[in-house]
């Protein structure tokens, strides 16, 4: 419907923003089971309120909670694509970078890292770990493993955000348990 002007940027249901901002709690608590870190939830579930609320300023949605849950778990999944490729390029820079010049410290600090990381993988339930491998060691595509293994595309997403996420929540709970007694002992050497 258009208003005097003919411009069509006004919302043709006024009860769009509101169905949308009913869904928010819900919102959040669905964004909280791709992401871990608080903030990273709120940011994807404010970018997927304004998106959804956007976009149904032109298009209503039949369902506007089915339609901001889509637009958060793409949001969510590109979040932690993103976040799969640092982790990959850190993970490819500590393996390539030339050891000279690096003290022992750094070292071994890196191979205890990779190693978490391998511990973490190996945890992971056996179709999960096995795609989440071919994607992220073997770089294989995620057409290519859904046709090796035989199980769909987004099957495929979902193994390696799984992947992702367990992974992550891993390193940061053993990290944050192991790296305070190695201080502690690092200080009572030093005294």
């Amino acid at each position: 419907m258009r208003n005097d002007s003919g411009d069509r940027s006004r919302p043709t249901d006024p009860a769009v923003g509101e169905a949308l901002l009913r869904h928010l709690p819900l919102l959040r608590r669905f964004v909280s089971r791709f992401l871990s870190q608080h903030q990273d939830i709120e940011d994807i579930a404010q970018e997927a309120y304004l998106r959804a609320f956007q976009s149904g300023r032109e298009n209503p949605p039949r369902s506007p909670r089915a339609y901001l849950l889509r637009v958060a778990r793409n949001l969510a999944l590109n979040e932690l694509a993103r976040k799969s490729r640092w982790m990959s390029e850190t993970i490819e820079s500590a393996s390539l970078e030339p050891q000279v010049g690096r003290e022992l410290e750094d070292d071994l600090h890196s191979q205890q890292r990779l190693s978490l990381f391998c511990e973490a993988a190996s945890e992971l339930p056996t179709q999960c770990r096995r795609v989440f491998l071919m994607r992220k060691v073997y770089g294989y595509t995620h057409r290519e493993i859904a046709r090796e293994l035989g199980i769909s595309e987004k099957t495929v997403e979902k193994h390696v955000a799984t992947g992702l996420l367990r992974c992550s929540r891993f390193l940061e709970a053993r990290e944050a348990g192991a790296l305070e007694p190695s201080r502690k002992a690092r200080t009572a050497s030093h005294d």
